[in-house]
């Protein structure tokens, strides 16, 4: 159950790297529970019109203290918490350059947890010997969107969130609760958070659905959903109910085509890598891709998360889950 207000335990200095919707309403609300926050924007673009605080409307209203700042080293300085919420095919690029500059043992939640993209940044952290803890969230605690009128409005909180991690998990679990003021439910590992992430899969079907019909979309996404369950039991693993992901935020998100050809496209890719890897057929999932790539004009069957990765290291992870 969500909590607003003040939190019990001590603030915490909290990073947010992503100024979108979902970003600047994630800083509000751990700001609206007493941390003390900083927004980063990785394209400049998202905090242009932030003075020294945020101001929602909505399911919480207010202004709650946000600071801004334009270099993302500094924006990481002090820090005990890093919350990076960008959409999936934006991550990478992110998560690399946050590896360069982060230092100290903070924790980091990456939401979502996109094609096991917290894993890419806990092994590039491992050379520099920076001990930070690393989870993903399978879906992030608010849902928000920008009024046409320019006000951000807060529609929902998540009731719960699920958590993947490999190590430091209850460190991990009490510092989400402690940020958001939600309950967390730990996952087996980061392959079940990012089989769970169902955001990239909801943009792919209304992207392919046809225009106006939301139906339709459910549909396309209730097939996905089910050739994912099914690679989740070859590979040994329980999820959440898929349909929760979006009813309990009131339905699947305006669409944006730009995000939903890059979201939905690495979303299927990892569906279809994983069939090939586990053996699993998942045609619906081949076909999509196959349609969005038309849509492209270019192959996106090259996950640029699991590249990044590294084929020893994605095997390895499979290999954990085989049953």
């Amino acid at each position: 159950m969500a909590e607003t207000g003040k939190g019990t335990g001590k603030p915490l200095r909290l990073a947010v790297l992503g100024a979108g919707p979902v970003g600047t309403a994630s800083a509000a609300l751990a700001a609206s529970r007493g941390h003390d926050v900083t927004l980063y924007s990785p394209r400049g673009g998202g905090t242009r019109h932030i003075g020294a605080s945020v101001t929602l409307n909505g399911l919480i209203s207010g202004q709650f203290p946000v600071r801004v700042s334009a270099d993302l080293g500094r924006a990481l300085e002090g820090v005990d918490a890093v919350f990076l919420a960008v959409p999936g095919h934006a991550q990478t690029t992110l998560l690399e350059r946050l590896a360069r500059v982060l230092t100290g043992a903070p924790g980091v939640l990456v939401a979502p947890a996109a094609s096991l993209s917290p894993l890419l940044l806990a092994r590039l952290l491992g050379p520099r010997g920076v001990s930070a803890a690393v989870g993903g969230l399978v879906a992030p605690p608010v849902a928000a969107r920008r009024l046409p009128d320019g006000r951000l409005w807060l529609g929902a909180l998540r009731q719960r969130l699920w958590l993947g991690a490999d190590a430091e998990i209850p460190r991990l679990t009490n510092l989400a609760e402690a940020l958001f003021g939600i309950r967390v439910r730990p996952m087996e590992g980061m392959l079940s958070a990012s089989l769970a992430d169902m955001s990239g899969l909801g943009d792919a079907a209304q992207l392919l659905a046809p225009p106006g019909n939301p139906q339709a979309a459910f549909r396309l996404l209730r097939e996905f959903a089910r050739e994912r369950d099914a690679l989740a039991a070859r590979f040994g693993l329980g999820l959440p109910d898929s349909g929760l992901y979006f009813d309990e935020i009131g339905g699947m998100p305006p669409m944006e085509p730009e995000r939903a050809l890059g979201q939905g496209g690495l979303a299927l890719s990892f569906l279809v890598t994983l069939g090939v890897a586990g053996r699993v057929k998942v045609p619906m999932a081949e076909a999509a891709l196959r349609m969005l790539e038309v849509f492209a004009g270019r192959s996106l069957r090259a996950n640029p998360s699991l590249l990044a990765l590294g084929e020893d290291a994605v095997r390895g992870v499979l290999r954990r889950h085989a049953a």
